[in-house]
């Protein structure tokens, strides 16, 4: 067993849960050191194993179960989900959740549980989600993801969306210095940057207050962009063992698109076939879109389009977009530290992203 790889064990009565929960957890590179079923079996390998699990999936019909030995488990540090069969079993253990009945609703529910001090949860009220949240990610570097993340909310904010951009690029955010707003390094939750536009930086230090801040933005904006910058080695971003993954994990289970940007370079196309199959073998919840970076046109893109097409092939992606090569007006805008739109609206890039903006937000 790799250190990376995250650890489970379930004690789960019922055996079509327990089998769904375990085969769910294998698929997904979970590794599940034993499964229980009674509650002696489960203490016994506790007290006996050399490793501790990162989490525990218990049911309340558990043969032995009681409400109160929960705590004893927490006390191991051993994350706990406890599941019940029907929702009328919740009043008598509040604790409890209705036990998932889908892949993707189940391992987005312990993605991210390693780190995280508690499950996040919907407003009791239980408002309807306003916010399209876009991830938008890499298979390799300085493909143009936070370029096409500020000027997509500059663009939407101007169609009158009310948009969120958030920089969660671990370890090298940038949003703060290309805007020149240097406040936002340090500011609480998000900070208005213009009419419509507003932005947020996560760092290790904020990282749990920004998920929380992230969960409640999507009651109260439009769209909600998220610069994930680069991603590698997928699988270990989405065990939530490290706090520069748990934006991703947020985005992998609550997102409603994933956008990958690549460029169509032999190394960079290498890197997109991995970073498609790798998709391909992870559940997730967005759809995915990819960004076909520094394109150009007539003659020379048609095999340039071919390559890029073979690349993602793993994948039956929702929708490719094009998006031209104009260093000059990135440069300029950076220079000034200004958006495409305020640095030079008549551009190829800003015109194309105002157009991919139109498509979205219609």
């Amino acid at each position: 067993m790799s250190k990376s790889q995250p650890t489970a064990i379930t004690a789960i009565h019922r055996a079509d849960h327990e089998s769904f929960a375990a085969s769910t957890l294998f698929s997904q590179g979970w590794s599940v050191l034993h499964r229980a079923l009674e509650w002696r079996s489960l203490i016994d390998f506790l007290d006996t194993s050399t490793i501790t699990p990162d989490v525990l999936l218990c049911s309340t019909d558990l043969l032995g179960f009681e409400s109160e030995l929960i705590e004893g488990i927490k006390g191991r540090g051993i994350k706990v989900f406890l599941f019940c069969n029907e929702s009328k079993s919740l009043e008598e253990h509040p604790m409890a959740m209705v036990m998932p009945t889908t892949a993707l609703e189940l391992i987005g529910l312990v993605r991210g549980s390693i780190r995280s001090p508690m499950v996040r949860e919907t407003p009791r009220e239980n408002p309807k989600v306003r916010a399209k949240v876009l991830g938008i990610t890499s298979a390799h570097c300085a493909a143009g993801c936070t370029t096409l993340a500020i000027n997509l909310a500059s663009e939407l904010s101007a169609t009158g969306k009310r948009t969120l951009l958030v920089d969660a690029h671990p370890y090298a955010a940038s949003i703060a210095i290309l805007l020149g707003e240097q406040g936002l390094q340090n500011a609480r939750g998000y900070q208005q940057i213009s009419a419509g536009f507003w932005a947020m930086e996560i760092t290790q230090s904020n990282t749990v207050k920004s998920i929380e801040a992230l969960d409640l933005a999507r009651y109260e904006f439009d769209f909600i962009l998220i610069d994930l910058g680069a991603t590698f080695e997928m699988a270990q971003l989405l065990s939530g063992r490290r706090w520069s993954g748990e934006t991703f994990v947020w985005a992998a289970s609550s997102a409603d698109e994933l956008w990958v940007v690549g460029k169509s370079d032999p190394l960079s196309l290498e890197r997109l076939r991995k970073l498609s199959q790798e998709l391909q073998s992870n559940s997730i919840k967005p759809a995915i879109s990819f960004i076909h970076s520094h394109s150009h046109s007539g003659r020379r893109s048609i095999a340039a389009d071919q390559s890029f097409a073979d690349a993602i092939q793993a994948l039956a992606p929702k929708k490719i977009f094009k998006v031209p090569l104009d260093s000059r007006s990135i440069i300029a805008a950076e220079n000034t530290q200004e958006t495409l739109y305020q640095s030079n609206e008549r551009s190829l890039l800003r015109k194309r992203i105002q157009e991919i903006a139109g498509e979205i937000s219609g």
